[in-house]
């Protein structure tokens, strides 16, 4: 099982930064390079590529050669780190079957109280290939103009999330969280809210700017319980930040936490000069951070993407979005109940015979018995019994062949003579 979350926070560069910062979403999401074709193993276009991506792509999906769904998992596999978890790339995960998506295993993480920070309990009956969660500051240094550029480009990503896996059967659970001091979660993954339903809170402004700090270590932990809470084969998050945090305490050990215990990967990426690359590179445990120029690049970064996802441009991605959304009458879901799966049954182990009455020193009489799982006795029991006749005659024999303290203490002082 695969668990990604990558950290955009935007630092000053060229252009080439924001090429870099789309081939990190891009690989984090789809795939890694030698997994994707076209413009995104070319991140550095030519005006011959540009040309072709408004004509090379398939609107339905047709170029996938989909393999039979019994297939095993590790049989699509393509790429098997050396942290014991498994890559998959968007196109694998479309010939994956979402009923058979895996479970958590290890413990759900949970915050203290004294925290404040929301809990996200799970709902593993909920099943997607991937559970993409985003992660939006909108902190002070950020303001309510820059906060605006935020939004487009998250919005963008969603649409363009929603016509991919649309074509490619690709079902995705979508979460967001924005924070400044507190942490807010703003769409739940386990409402199961189709791509649609998110994009019209962007549509229909839902989704405040609230200054203040910049809380980053809290909201990696609300991110945390979101990418856990849901069944799937791939968990991507996508942090937002233009700076470094300031409270909450520091979030690179609990980032490396996640990627020691949960396998997650950490993609960092950065806005304005104020970033802390340093905490960056400590958050994704990488040599270097991806870096953008300013909030205003993210348009760029948007055009990058549309290109390398054979979408055409802002137009097209609009009017193939809609077309999905034609189709969709769900309605959004801001709470949920969670309904998990019924727990497997233990095995249960096999009770004996009660033991015979036996009559015990303090004159109690006491029968045992003995429950045993493949051989083995795991559970005893015992209850007071009525003893027979029998058990009263042997009890009475017992008492007159012991000796009596006063006789022992007799026999040894004569001994001693």
């Amino acid at each position: 099982m695969l668990y990604f979350v990558v950290l955009l926070s935007v630092l000053s560069g060229c252009s080439g930064n924001r090429q870099a910062a789309a081939e990190a979403i891009q690989q984090s999401i789809f795939g890694s390079r030698e997994q994707l074709e076209g413009p995104v193993e070319m991140m550095v276009y030519s005006e011959d590529h540009r040309s072709a991506s408004k004509t090379s792509r398939n609107r339905k999906g047709s170029h996938i050669q989909r393999r039979p769904s019994d297939m095993r998992v590790e049989e699509l596999s393509s790429d098997n780190s050396d942290r014991g978890h498994t890559s998959y790339s968007f196109e694998e995960l479309s010939h994956m079957s979402v009923k058979q998506a895996p479970k958590q295993r290890a413990p759900f993480y949970r915050p203290s109280e004294n925290e404040g920070l929301p809990v996200v309990e799970a709902c593993q009956a909920v099943e997607c290939h991937l559970n993409l969660v985003l992660i939006m500051d909108s902190s002070g240094s950020v303001g309510y103009q820059d906060y605006q550029l935020e939004l487009s480009f998250v919005k963008t990503l969603l649409e363009i999330m929603a016509v991919k896996a649309h074509d490619a059967g690709v079902k995705v659970c979508t979460g967001i969280v924005s924070y400044s001091t507190r942490v807010h979660v703003e769409v739940d993954p386990c409402c199961d809210n189709s791509f649609c339903r998110v994009v019209d809170r962007f549509d229909d402004r839902l989704m405040q700017y609230r200054a203040g700090s910049t809380n980053t270590n809290g909201a990696l932990k609300v991110a945390r319980q979101m990418l856990q809470a849901a069944a799937s084969y791939k968990k991507v998050a996508i942090l937002i930040t233009d700076g470094k945090s300031n409270t909450g305490g520091s979030p690179v050990a609990f980032a490396e936490q996640m990627r020691r215990e949960d396998g997650i990967d950490i993609v960092a990426l950065g806005v304005t000069k104020y970033v802390n690359e340093a905490e960056l590179k400590g958050i994704s445990g990488m040599e270097f951070v991806t870096k953008i120029d300013v909030f205003d690049e993210f348009h760029e970064l948007a055009t990058i993407l549309l290109e390398a996802n054979y979408l055409g441009d802002e137009y097209d991605l609009e009017t193939s979005f809609e077309d999905i959304c034609s189709e969709d009458y769900s309605s959004f879901q801001m709470e949920c109940e969670r309904e998990d799966p019924p727990e497997e049954e233990e095995d249960e182990c096999e009770w004996g015979a009660w033991s015979n009455c036996v009559r015990k020193k303090n004159n109690r009489c006491v029968q045992t018995r003995t429950c045993k799982l493949e051989g083995s006795v795991v559970e005893n029991e015992k209850q007071e019994c009525s003893c027979s006749e029998a058990a009263n005659f042997m009890s009475s024999l017992r008492l007159k062949h012991t000796p009596s303290k006063s006789h022992r203490l007799h026999s040894s002082r004569r001994g001693r003579v």
